[in-house]
């Protein structure tokens, strides 16, 4: 019986999040074996699936992902403290992994979440899996706030952005950290350029709506160099750089044994329809760092 425990830090990052899909398809591809999961946003999102052993139906689903199955995701709303309420794409998740509790996955698992009264992080490691994720998830302004124990929570990236510390305390002895933020300024498109792909036919009766909500609401189209910001694009380019600034301190203080950082500044915030690219981006990512996981493995 092994003596070492191997843990996953899973990062946050919005769409570029489904490259962990790839990194632990690619570890488990090279035997590496994974004890303890820690996630924090979209990283909870995907480690809740893993520990489930519900990756395969997430994998089937995201790739299934087109332009416009991503916008009928958006339930906008403008009374529920975030742009969008996000039960349609939680709903269809409890369906996904239909556990209760944390107690019930598979590795010791735990998320972080931001404590929006204190501003304190707050580790969820017991109790309800999908108030626990969906809490994680839940980037200030886009997605509502999670009520917990007379608190509100919001998404863990706002004070650790990639939760090797919460691994370690689940038990982990080495930490394999994945940042998928550590690209965001090679972005050369605006972080919310979404923009449909060129052969998905476009019903004429529904681009009329459908562009509405994308130009006043999203700001998802390109902009020229010299028109402002719009407030989507300057709360999300804001969040990201003050959170970047957090996990380079985190990680400089508490530093993984393994960093894995997948190559994809193409994928913008709000581009959860190109899992593919992800997925191959994380698998990329591992291969680059065979030659330091390999002789940790060989001292277990």
């Amino acid at each position: 019986m092994r003596q070492v425990k191997i843990g996953l830090a899973l990062g946050a990052g919005a769409a570029k999040g489904w490259a962990h899909i790839g990194v632990i398809k690619a570890l488990e591809r090279a035997g590496i074996q994974i004890d303890v999961v820690a996630g924090c946003s979209v990283g909870a999102l995907v480690g809740s699936a893993y520990v489930n052993q519900r990756l395969p139906l997430m994998e089937k689903w995201v790739c299934s992902f087109s332009y416009w199955d991503v916008i009928r995701l958006m339930d906008f709303s403008w009374r529920r403290g975030g742009l969008l309420r996000g039960e349609k794409v939680f709903n269809h998740i409890h369906r996904l992994i239909p556990h209760e509790t944390i107690e019930e996955c598979g590795k010791p698992f735990g998320v972080v979440a931001t404590n929006l009264s204190t501003g304190r992080e707050l580790w969820l490691t017991d109790g309800d899996l999908q108030r626990a994720v969906r809490a994680s998830c839940s980037m200030p302004g886009l997605l509502a706030p999670v009520s917990y124990n007379g608190y509100w929570l919001v998404d863990g990236a706002v004070v650790n952005p990639v939760p090797v510390s919460l691994t370690r305390a689940l038990g982990a002895d080495i930490v394999i950290a994945v940042d998928l933020q550590h690209d965001a300024h090679l972005m050369q498109q605006d972080l919310l350029s979404v923009t449909p792909p060129v052969d998905e036919p476009v019903a004429p009766e529904s681009r009329g709506w459908r562009t509405s909500i994308r130009q006043r609401l999203m700001g998802m189209t390109q902009r020229r160099n010299n028109q402002t910001p719009g407030a989507m694009e300057i709360m999300t380019t804001s969040i990201q750089m003050l959170e970047n600034r957090v996990k380079r301190h985190r990680m400089a203080g508490d530093p993984p044994d393994v960093l894995i950082q997948p190559f994809c500044p193409q994928i913008s915030t709000l581009d959860f329809h190109r899992a593919e690219e992800a997925i191959a981006a994380g698998k990329a990512a591992v291969e680059k760092k065979m030659d330091e996981l390999l002789p940790l493995l060989r001292n277990i």
